[in-house]
């Protein structure tokens, strides 16, 4: 929070946070992280597993447009209401599990970092990583011994993609941005993300502060641009620190319930207080067994 605090946009359109349980991940999309080259640099098809080192290849992978489709088709019987275009059904299918050029932001620090830490392992005793902290700030930026939140300044970016200096609500102007929504028939035009809001079309959408970027034709995570790198900050957190964060969210009551509200949610947050108290009780069992052993060898060295 100390780091958030000091963070200061240079636009009206305030900070998003984003947090991911590997900090060795870039920002992609999850459509976009599963791709294969099919072209080297200089456009010669490759052959499986053959290594390209030079850029400007051409890639393949799930395609985002066909799923969108499909889920349209098969989601109407169950719509809580109409969906006005297909940004919404975007929107929607994203946050029911179905890959899109989607990310998922929050305009909600701690949501972010629920989000890090619920899916960090949370094994590790905690204590120390100064060691990781340390060359992570000496540059050592892609590790896999801790978690990270990250948070960027939408409008900043947005104005250095689009000249658009907030973020953009595609949904209620779906025919100006109608290149997103097909971006590999318009390249140019919709060449690098954007950052979006959505309608608050569902419970989770809400609760979730739910913002996003949009990425399009490129398929580089947003992290990748060199224009766009100094307007994110990436906040890393070691393994070590797992538990003592998520006990932290929890007194604030920043629990599964609260960002998925449900049965399921508070089954799961009653299931995990439960195990941390149990894991509690057990240590305070065995440290007494432990003193109490202690004061009786003392005793009979007296006696």
């Amino acid at each position: 929070m100390d780091v958030v605090e000091g963070l200061t946009p240079s636009t009206l359109a305030g900070i998003w946070f984003r947090g991911q349980s590997n900090a060795s991940h870039q920002l992609t999309p999850g459509v976009l992280r599963n791709t294969t080259l099919t072209t080297d640099g200089r456009g010669q098809p490759i052959r499986k597993n053959q290594v390209v080192n030079a850029s400007g290849s051409d890639v393949t992978g799930m395609n985002p447009e066909r799923m969108l489709s499909e889920f349209k088709r098969q989601a109407q019987p169950f719509l809580e209401r109409p969906l006005r275009n297909s940004f919404e059904w975007m929107f929607l299918a994203q946050h029911h599990g179905l890959p899109t050029r989607l990310l998922d932001w929050s305009t909600n620090a701690l949501v972010a970092l629920y989000f890090a830490a619920s899916g960090a392992p949370s094994g590790i005793k905690n204590g120390g990583g100064e060691e990781a902290c340390q060359e992570f700030l000496e540059g050592i930026e892609h590790r896999d011994d801790g978690f990270a939140v990250f948070v960027i300044d939408p409008g900043a970016i947005n104005a250095i993609v689009c000249d658009v200096s907030d973020p953009i609500d595609v949904a209620d102007e779906p025919e100006r941005w109608a290149h997103y929504l097909r971006p590999a028939e318009n390249t140019i035009a919709a060449y690098a993300p954007i950052c979006v809001v959505a309608p608050h079309i569902s419970a989770r959408i809400r609760s979730q502060s739910g913002v996003f970027t949009l990425h399009g034709s490129n398929v580089h995570p947003l992290d990748w641009y060199d224009i766009i790198r100094p307007l994110i900050t990436k906040v890393f957190i070691p393994y070590t620190s797992t538990n003592d964060v998520l006990n932290g969210l929890r007194k604030v009551g920043m629990t599964k319930g609260f960002i998925y509200p449900g049965l399921d949610s508070i089954a799961m947050d009653v299931r995990l207080a439960e195990a941390m108290r149990h894991e509690a009780e057990k240590e305070a069992y065995f440290a007494k067994v432990e003193k109490d052993a202690a004061r009786e060898m003392r005793r009979r060295k007296r006696t």
